[in-house]
């Protein structure tokens, strides 16, 4: 696989072109040249939601179209709550005298830790768990390049308000669609769900009986724990050398030169024209 260079980088999640883990779709945030940290707490808070994340997307309701099992939605919830706890415990606002603020010292920079995911292509076929891991991705791209990560000791509210919003959309999304809640109460800044409504869960009531019909996925190849172990918690910069755009994306900017996509059998098809390409089946389906 190989693609020309484009003219401009991208900001976009990135897929994590690393052998078997590149052929299954795997990606990961894109920091945009932003890899290390001198603020410990951005450095513990993104550990934090990319493991959580990396765990929640290895989980077998990613397989299927219909609507994952409670304990799923029990989970997300939770590192939601406990996230958007520890941001504001960490916040220092500007009238706030409490907390350490270094003058004469720097800390030894940190490099952010990478957590590969199944996400392009069809191994995640549930949609909203796709849409909310997009978000997350995004969220951890956010963090990666705040300017606060100069500071060595807290955050602002610059950081805890852009964070949470990502945080509080994601709660939103899932409460109105699976659990009733209309936009106005998921959307108060105390919102949380409520042990009821786990209890009460039941799908069959939000969604059409479409959406709960479910074909068995594809014989396919998928991960053990100790498989996992190699990608656990990779250093960015070393992650981001098998990192690129995923290819349907990068054929979208069709400048000049031209994008040439080479495929597994080493045929390549150059896309001059995007009208008249030919299609170009991208890796990432099932081996």
């Amino acid at each position: 696989m190989a693609t020309t260079a484009p003219m401009f980088s991208t900001d976009e999640i990135l897929w994590y072109d690393n052998g078997k883990w590149g052929q299954a779709g795997y990606a990961i945030a894109n920091p945009n040249g932003k890899t290390w940290t001198n603020n410990a707490v951005i450095f513990q808070f993104h550990s934090l939601v990319g493991r959580n994340l990396f765990e929640l997307m290895h989980r077998g309701d990613v397989k299927f179209y219909g609507p994952p099992h409670k304990q799923f939605w029990f989970d997300l919830h939770q590192l939601i709550v406990t996230a958007r706890k520890r941001l504001a415990d960490r916040q220092r606002l500007p009238n706030d005298s409490n907390g350490l603020v270094v003058q004469h010292a720097t800390p030894v920079p940190q490099t952010f830790l990478a957590w590969p995911i199944p996400f392009f292509g069809e191994r995640v076929r549930q949609p909203d768990i796709r849409e909310y891991a997009q978000l997350t991705l995004l969220m951890l791209s956010e963090m990666m390049q705040h300017s606060e990560n100069e500071l060595a000791t807290y955050i602002t509210d610059s950081f805890a308000s852009k964070i949470g919003q990502y945080l509080r959309e994601v709660l939103a999304l899932m409460a109105t669609k699976y659990f009733g809640y209309t936009r106005a109460q998921a959307y108060e800044g105390a919102f949380t769900l409520k042990d009821t409504d786990f209890a009460n869960y039941d799908p069959s009531k939000v969604m059409t009986s479409v959406e709960m019909t479910e074909e068995r996925p594809p014989l396919q190849w998928w991960p053990t724990e100790s498989d996992l172990t190699a990608i656990r918690a990779i250093p960015f910069n070393e992650a981001l050398v098998l990192s690129r755009r995923w290819p349907s994306t990068a054929v979208l900017g069709n400048g000049s030169p031209p994008i040439v996509i080479t495929s597994s059998g080493g045929a390549a098809a150059q896309v001059s024209d995007q009208a008249s390409a030919a299609f170009v089946t991208p890796p990432g389906q099932a081996p």
